[in-house]
């Protein structure tokens, strides 16, 4: 895969991720998205990309997560994704799984002082257009997969736990903080 290739496949996620999000509520409760990310299965490939973000923003962060690099790469213009205007892309180096290349997940911030993911998924229970729903989407009904997790990186100050929908080849996930404050950024870069 390529930048070009990434960028031509946007419109079909972002249109995918607006559909998802919008059935779960989380358009009409304005949650704003704070970085969108994606997966790509070779190295040399993940070189490339980030090369050309590169030319089109700055390294915020490099970090080892789970034994592989997950770099954040704020951009000088935002892409739009559906509602959201993104600034913020996630380029997590190859796992060694084989998964598909391309655009694979928006992530929201839901304001709130969830510590753990038990605490996170008692906020995103409390968003209005989820609470009737919750049911159906804990039980799977809905054909979406619902999943927790808090990863954290060395020397990040808050933990960020995150709670996942994923529909089809879309997921959307929902935390606490903006990226940039969890990385201990300053004001001034998490309002850019």
């Amino acid at each position: 895969m390529n930048y070009q290739e990434l960028m031509d496949g946007l419109p079909e996620f972002a249109e995918q991720a607006s559909k998802l999000a919008d059935r779960l509520g989380f358009v009409r409760a304005r949650l704003q998205a704070d970085h969108i990310a994606l997966r790509i299965t070779a190295a040399e490939d993940a070189d490339a990309i980030k090369a050309e973000l590169l030319k089109r923003g700055t390294l915020l962060s490099e970090k080892q997560i789970n034994g592989r690099p997950i770099l954040l790469i704020q951009l000088a213009t935002p892409i739009q994704v559906g509602p959201w205007g993104i600034d913020l892309v996630e380029l997590p180096y190859p796992d060694g799984r084989k998964r598909r290349d391309g655009w694979e997940h928006v992530e929201l911030v839901l304001p709130c002082d969830a510590q753990d993911e038990d605490a996170m998924i008692a906020a995103v229970r409390r968003i209005p257009a989820v609470i009737a729903k919750w049911p159906v989407i804990k039980d799977g009904s809905l054909g979406i997969e619902l999943k927790t997790s808090c990863p954290r990186g060395e020397d990040e100050p808050l933990p960020n736990p995150t709670v996942a929908f994923k529909h089809q080849q879309v997921t959307i996930k929902l935390h606490p903080h903006d990226i940039r404050k969890v990385l201990g950024l300053s004001s001034e870069a998490i309002a850019s």
